[in-house]
C-alpha cells in the first residue's frame, strides 16, 4: 500500500504545542445500565475527539500521545508524498499547464517543509503536552492538505483518458486508506481527510457521467463507512490503552510514595531478597535496625543474619524460616532471633514469594518489625505464669501442663511416669506460731533443698500452701521410691531462720502410670490416697499407691452412699458469702457455697464430699440442684444483687449443660445478667475446643463467667484472651502474701492491671484484715470477699438478716458474724 500522507498537514503544529491555560471539563454522563466496557469505550472515544471529559492535565498528555503517534510515521509519509507527487506530475503534464502543476507542487512542498520543521523540533524536544489548539490545527491542516489532493481526481476525470483515470483513481484510493491509518490517532483530522478526498472523488465521477459512475460512487461511500469506523475504533483503543497505562503508572507512583512514607515513619521495615535468598534494595530502616552498613547488607545471604555469634549456628526458629525460604512458602508473623552486636534481638517477619510475568521465582518481598520488647514482656509474664512467686519453682498450673505433657509422651512411647505428692509435716504449726513471714521463708528454703535433690531427675512444683508435686520417669519403680526417700532425708535436718531453729519433715505419696492410672487427675488422686495413708501411718515416710488401701476407699464409698441419700432426703443446703465493692462496701453479689446437713456427723466439709461427688458423677445432679436453688433464692435478694455459683469441671462434660442453665433461668425467672458462674483453671485443662464452645454459649445467654482461684498460672494468662471471662478472682494465697512485701503487691497489681486491660473486673478472695482490704483498694481491686466482710451464712439466716433490715452495706457486726 502506498502510504500517502503529508506531515505538512501539521503546519504550525509545533508552535501550537504549549502549556496553554487548562480548563476542567465536566465528567461524561453515561446512561445507567450500560456495561463497563461500553462505558470505557465511550469515554475513550470522547477523549480521542478532544472532548474535555477528563482531568485537563491528563487530557493534555493524551493529546500529546495522539500527535506523537502521527509524528512517528513522518519519515514514511514524506517519502510516500514525494513519490505520489512525481507520479501526478508525470501523468498530468501536457494537458495541464506547467505553471498550474508548479503551483500545486509548491503548495505541497510547502506543507512538507513545515512538516519537516515540526518533526525536527519534536526530535529535539519530545512532545509531552498538547493543547486543544494543537488538535484544531491538525484538523484544519488536514482539511487544507486533503483539498490539494482532492483536486487531482477532478482534473484527471475532466481532461484525461481511461488509463490516466485508472492510475489516479488507484492513487486516490490509496491516499484515503493510508491517510486514515496515519491519522487514526487524531480521528477528527482523519475524518476530515477522508471526507474531503471522497467528496473530490465523487465530484470526479459526476464529471465523468458514465453509467458506471453511480456504481463506483456507491462503492466508494460503502468503503468510506468502513474506513470511518476503523478510524474511530483505532483512536478509541489507542486512548483506552494510554489511559490504562496512565492509571497504572499513577497507582505505581502512589504505592511507591506510600512505601517510602511507611519506611520513613513506621517502626516496621520492608525487605526483599533475590531468588538465591540474598538481600536486595536494602531500606534505610533495615540498615538502622540491623546494626550493619548498607554496603554490608546489600547482597548478603539472609541466613547470615540469623547465625548466632557464640555457636555459629542458626537457632531453631531461624531454621524454620530458612526451611520456608527453600520450600518457597509464605511467611506469616514468624519470630526469629537476630544477634545485633552483643545483644540478642527478636524480629517478626512476614513475606510472600514473588514471581515475574513468566512465573519464574525471583525472591521474597516482605515486612519486618522488632518485637524484642514484646518478647521480653511475654517471657516475663510466662515466667510469672509458670513459677511460684514465693519459691521460684514451678507452680500448680505449670505442673498440670508439664505433667500432662510428660504423661502423653510416656504413653506414646510405652514408658512409665511416677507422680510424687509431697506434703510438709508440722508446717501449719510453724506457720501459726511463727507467723506467715517465717512460714514463707521456710517454704522458700524447703524449695531450695528440693530443687537440689530433684534437679535433672523429676519436674518439681509447688501446688498449694505446703504441698509440692513432682513427676519423672524411672526404669525401675524402686528408683522412684529411692528418690522419695532422699527427699524425706534432705528435709529432715532443721532449718535456721533468724534465731529460730525449725524442724519440718515430709510425707510422700506415689502413683505410677500406667498401672495406677493414665490420666493425670487419676494419678494425682491415687498419689493423694497413698499420701493420706502414709500420714495415717505416722508421717515422715513414702508410700506407693496400692489398691488394698481400703480405709480411704471405704470412707469415700460411705460418703458416696450417704451423699446419694442426702440428695433424696434434701439434706443439702446453701450458705452465702458476700462479695462487696472495694469502694463503698456495698454488696454486689453473694457466692453460693454447698453445705451438707448430715444427721449423724457434725458437719462434713465440702472438701471431703465434693471430690467424692466429682469422682462418682453425683456432682452433676448436685450441681444442677445448687444452680436451681441459688437462682430461686437470688430472687429474694434486694436490688440487683448477683448470685455466684461454682461449677465443677465434671459439669462441663455434660453435653446439654448449657441447655440446663438456660432452662433453670427460664424456670426461676432470674435475669441472666444476675447469674455468675465460677470455674477454676482445672476446667481449662480439658478439651479447649469443647470448653470454649460451652463458655461462649453461656456468655451468649448473658451469664457472667468468672475464673476462680486465679494465680499466675500459664493457663490463666494464655486463655484469658481465648475465653469470654467477665471477671477473675485472685486466689487467697496471693492475698495472704500481701504482708510479705512489695513483690506480692506488684504481682497482684500486675494481675489487676492486666484484667482491667482485658475489660474484666477483679475480686480478691480470702480478705481477712482491714490492712489487706485497704491495700487491695489502693491497688485498684474492684471487689473483695473474705471473713473480714462476712463468713458464709446459711440461707435461712441470711434472708432473716436481710428481712430484719440489713442493707446492702456490710456492717462490722455482720462482718464478724
Amino acid at each position: 500500500m502506498k502510504a500517502i500522507f503529508s506531515i505538512g498537514s501539521f503546519l504550525g503544529l509545533v508552535d501550537a504545542l504549549d502549556g496553554s491555560k487548562q480548563t476542567t471539563g465536566a465528567e461524561e454522563t453515561i446512561a445507567p445500565g450500560r456495561s463497563e466496557a461500553v462505558r470505557a469505550r465511550g469515554l475513550a472515544t470522547s477523549v480521542a475527539f478532544g472532548k474535555q471529559v477528563i482531568d485537563d492535565a491528563l487530557a493534555s498528555r493524551v493529546r500529546a500521545a495522539q500527535i506523537r503517534a502521527v509524528m512517528n510515521l513522518f519519515p514514511f509519509t514524506v517519502v510516500a508524498n514525494l513519490i505520489n507527487i512525481l507520479v501526478v506530475v508525470a501523468m498530468l503534464h501536457g494537458p495541464i499547464p506547467a505553471s498550474v502543476l508548479a503551483a500545486w507542487v509548491c503548495g505541497l512542498s510547502l506543507c512538507l517543509g513545515f512538516g519537516i520543521k515540526a518533526w525536527l523540533k519534536s526530535r529535539r524536544q519530545p512532545i509531552k503536552k498538547a493543547s486543544p489548539r494543537a488538535m484544531k490545527a491538525a484538523v484544519r491542516n488536514a482539511v487544507v492538505l486533503s483539498s490539494f489532493w482532492a483536486v487531482v481526481p477532478i482534473v484527471t476525470f475532466a481532461y484525461f483518458g481511461p488509463e490516466t483515470k485508472l492510475i489516479i483513481a488507484s492513487l486516490t484510493t490509496g491516499m484515503i486508506g493510508a491517510g486514515s491509518f496515519a491519522l487514526a490517532t487524531v480521528p477528527a483530522a482523519a475524518i476530515a481527510w477522508i471526507g474531503i478526498l471522497i467528496m473530490g472523488s465523487i465530484v470526479a465521477l459526476v464529471i465523468e457521467g458514465t453509467t458506471n459512475s453511480l456504481v463506483f460512487a456507491i462503492l466508494l461511500c460503502s468503503f468510506s463507512f468502513i474506513v470511518f469506523g476503523s478510524v474511530i475504533l483505532s483512536s478509541s483503543l489507542f486512548v483506552s490503552r494510554f489511559l490504562a497505562e496512565a492509571e497504572a503508572k499513577r497507582k505505581e507512583e502512589l504505592i511507591a510514595l506510600l512505601l517510602n512514607e511507611f519506611e520513613e515513619t513506621a517502626s516496621d521495615w520492608l525487605w526483599e531478597t533475590d531468588a538465591d535468598g540474598c538481600l536486595q534494595r536494602v531500606s534505610y530502616r533495615f540498615v538502622e535496625v540491623s546494626g550493619r552498613s548498607r554496603e554490608e547488607l546489600q547482597g548478603m545471604d539472609f541466613g547470615l543474619l540469623l547465625k548466632q555469634e557464640a555457636t555459629g549456628e542458626i537457632a531453631q526458629e531461624g531454621k524454620a524460616l530458612v526451611k520456608a525460604f527453600i520450600s518457597r512458602q509464605s511467611i506469616h508473623s514468624m519470630v526469629v532471633p537476630v544477634q545485633i552486636g552483643k545483644e540478642m534481638r527478636w524480629w517478626s517477619l512476614a513475606a510472600r514469594p514473588a514471581y515475574d510475568e513468566r512465573g519464574t521465582f525471583i525472591g521474597y518481598r516482605g515486612v519486618g518489625s522488632d518485637v524484642t520488647d514484646a518478647r521480653r514482656s511475654s517471657e516475663l509474664l510466662e515466667h510469672m505464669a509458670a513459677h511460684d512467686s514465693l519459691t521460684s519453682i514451678g507452680n500448680r498450673s505449670w505442673f498440670f501442663k508439664v505433667a500432662q505433657r510428660e504423661l502423653d509422651k510416656a504413653h506414646a512411647s510405652g514408658r512409665s511416669q511416677t507422680i510424687f505428692m509431697i506434703d510438709l509435716d508440722n508446717f501449719k504449726t510453724v506457720n501459726d506460731i511463727c507467723g506467715h513471714p517465717v512460714g514463707d521463708r521456710l517454704l522458700s528454703m524447703v524449695a531450695e533443698r528440693l530443687t537440689r535433690i530433684c534437679e535433672g531427675k523429676v519436674l518439681l512444683a509447688r501446688i498449694g500452701g505446703d504441698e509440692f508435686a513432682a513427676i519423672g520417669g524411672f526404669s525401675d519403680p524402686e528408683d522412684g521410691q529411692a528418690l522419695a526417700q532422699q527427699i524425706i532425708d534432705v528435709l529432715r535436718p532443721a532449718f535456721l531462720i533468724g534465731e529460730r531453729t525449725l524442724q519440718v519433715g515430709a510425707t510422700i505419696g506415689l502413683a505410677i502410670s500406667p498401672g495406677h492410672g493414665r490420666a493425670l487427675d487419676e494419678l494425682m488422686r491415687h498419689a493423694d490416697i497413698a499420701l493420706y495413708k502414709a500420714k495415717h501411718l505416722g508421717r515422715g515416710r513414702a508410700l506407693t499407691y496400692l489398691s488394698v488401701m481400703e480405709e480411704e476407699i471405704r470412707n469415700r464409698r460411705e460418703i458416696e452412699e450417704e451423699l446419694r441419700l442426702a440428695i433424696e432426703l434434701d439434706q443439702l443446703d446453701l450458705a452465702y458469702q458476700p462479695v462487696v465493692s472495694s469502694k463503698d462496701g456495698s454488696v454486689l453479689s453473694y457466692e453460693a457455697l454447698l453445705r451438707w446437713n448430715h444427721p449423724g456427723r457434725n458437719g462434713i466439709s465440702p472438701a471431703e464430699f465434693i471430690p467424692v461427688a466429682e469422682e462418682t458423677g453425683l456432682i452433676i445432679p448436685i450441681g444442677e440442684w445448687v444452680l436451681r436453688r441459688a437462682c430461686r433464692q437470688a430472687l429474694e435478694l434486694p436490688g440487683n444483687i448477683s448470685i455466684a455459683v461454682n461449677l465443677s469441671p465434671i459439669q462441663f462434660m455434660v453435653p446439654d449443660f448449657v441447655e440446663t442453665v438456660k432452662a433453670i433461668l427460664e424456670e426461676t425467672g432470674l435475669a441472666s445478667e444476675r447469674l455468675i458462674l465460677e470455674i477454676t483453671e482445672s476446667v481449662l485443662i480439658q478439651d479447649f475446643r469443647q470448653t470454649g464452645a460451652i463458655l461462649n454459649a453461656l456468655s451468649e445467654l448473658g451469664v457472667s463467667i468468672a475464673l476462680d482461684d486465679f494465680g499466675t498460672g500459664y493457663s490463666s494468662l494464655s486463655y484469658l484472651r481465648l475465653y469470654p471471662f467477665d471477671r477473675i478472682k485472685i486466689d487467697k494465697s496471693f492475698v495472704d502474701e500481701l504482708s510479705g512485701g512489695k513483690d506480692s503487691q506488684a504481682i497482684i497489681s500486675a494481675i489487676i492491671s492486666m484484667a482491667h486491660t482485658l475489660g474484666m473486673t477483679v475480686t480478691a478472695e480470702g480478705v481477712e484484715t482491714e490492712v489487706q482490704a485497704e491495700t487491695l483498694r489502693k491497688l485498684g481491686c474492684d471487689c473483695l470477699q473474705g471473713y473480714h466482710f462476712g463468713r458464709p451464712t446459711r440461707s435461712s439466716e441470711l434472708f432473716r438478716f436481710l428481712k430484719d433490715g440489713g442493707g446492702k452495706v456490710i456492717t462490722p457486726q455482720f462482718a464478724r458474724g
